[in-house]
């Protein structure tokens, strides 16, 4: 057999796409989001999900200091937007929320900015953190989530964004 390169492997894994946001969402400097696509749930009791992000992120620094996030997954027709300002500014320099012109709402019982039409949103309370390689595996519990379970969230692969087909 002919050996693959392995960071082309690792592109052919489909990935959820979702928003990450944190920090306070009534303080414009300390307020972020990004988009992750390394999510998953590892336990049902308690609810726990994992994200994968990098120290580098501002988005990470924030959950840090207020030890909460928000997931929001991608719906199709919002991947450019989500590309051009979640996906390539940083939050240190930019009011990603101001950008596209989304005044932020409070989360309900963690800190955290959430994003007013997205169809669900999951509220998660930091737990602990793994270092696993140039990133940080987040380890939060699902505190609450609200919206809709009949939305097709996108997913991603080698570059090309997909509607779930459930």
């Amino acid at each position: 057999m002919e050996s693959i390169d392995l960071l082309s492997v690792l592109g052919l894994i489909p990935h959820p796409l979702v928003i990450v946001t944190a920090g306070d969402p009534d303080k414009p400097s300390e307020r972020g989001g990004m988009v992750a696509a390394w999510l998953t749930r590892v336990s049902w009791d308690p609810p726990l999900l994992a994200v994968s992000i990098s120290q580098k992120r501002f988005t990470y620094q924030l959950i840090k200091k207020y030890r909460g996030f928000a997931i929001h997954p991608v719906t199709s027709g919002m991947e450019e937007k989500v590309v051009d300002v979640f996906g390539s500014l940083s939050g240190r320099n930019a009011d990603k929320f101001a950008l596209l012109g989304v005044k932020p709402l409070r989360a309900k019982r963690i800190v955290a900015p959430i994003l007013p039409n997205s169809p669900l949103t999951i509220e998660c309370e930091y737990v602990d953190e793994v270092k696993a390689g140039d990133h940080q595996l987040i380890i939060a519990r699902v505190v609450d989530a609200y919206g809709s379970t009949t939305f097709k969230p996108l997913v991603y692969r080698r570059d090309v964004f997909a509607e779930s087909p459930v």
